[in-house]
């Protein structure tokens, strides 16, 4: 064999060689991208602002709207001029990383005069299945920034869209849109001072679902007769979400 063939089946050779390891590179890069991601996620609502870079999305279905919704937790100075009988207003968060505030509140500023409260806090979209777990932390206080002492009446619950990866939540305060099960209602009756007033953690275990749902979890403040001007909704906070795929 003459040198010149040598040299050309030497670098076929390196050739061929050089395009197996390309293709075995480019294996890996695509099973590594295909991996399924986890489905569980942390929220501790240290940065309200960038909940919609998150997935988040709020939603104000009350009859009155207010100028607020859910926002940044509030838990600041009162105005003493307005009949206020405690320098501060809200309370501090249960989890803070860098300020008391760091945690998402909701109150009666959400409507307006008498207002029927409906206001949505509605997460990411999420892979479900059955003993998937929620935990979250809520507790509640009456807002004393009015010129009238407020009940101390709130209610939260918790709903899930199975059906779709969507946010649609009806058009009115009474209704639901695509958030037809109801996985949890703290107070529902109402009751005056039924709403834990100390941070109290809620653990849910979902079930009934059939397989897997990709889909989203909503808390819904619903109060009647809520407002600035109604005798019902105080304030709720929401602290150290978590949901954990089994």
């Amino acid at each position: 064999m003459s040198y010149n063939r040598i040299t050309v089946v030497i670098v076929l050779m390196f050739i061929i060689v050089l395009c197996l390891s390309c293709e075995k590179d480019s294996t890996t890069a695509a099973t590594s991208n295909n991996a399924p991601a986890s489905s569980s996620w942390t929220e501790e609502f240290d940065d309200v602002s960038g909940l919609g870079t998150r997935g988040w999305v709020i939603s104000n279905n009350s009859d009155q709207v207010g100028p607020e919704a859910w926002r940044r937790g509030r838990y600041e100075s009162a105005n003493k001029a307005a009949f206020v009988y405690n320098s501060v207003i809200g309370f501090p968060a249960y989890t803070a990383s860098k300020s008391p505030n760091d945690f998402i509140s909701c109150d009666f500023y959400a409507g307006t005069n008498v207002s029927n409260m409906s206001v949505w806090l509605i997460s990411p979209v999420t892979k479900m299945k059955n003993g998937d777990q929620l935990i979250f932390y809520t507790r509640s206080a009456i807002d004393s920034g009015s010129y009238f002492l407020k009940n101390n009446i709130d209610r939260l619950q918790v709903r899930l869209n199975l059906a779709n990866e969507g946010t649609y939540t009806g058009n009115s305060w009474t209704t639901t849109g695509d958030f037809n099960t109801l996985l949890l209602d703290i107070n529902p009756s109402l009751a005056d001072g039924g709403y834990p007033s100390q941070w109290t953690q809620f653990k849910l275990t979902l079930s009934g679902i059939n397989g897997t749902a990709s889909g989203r979890i909503a808390f819904r403040y619903f109060v009647p007769n809520g407002g600035p001007d109604g005798p019902n909704a105080g304030m709720v906070g929401i602290d150290a979400v978590s949901f954990t795929s089994k």
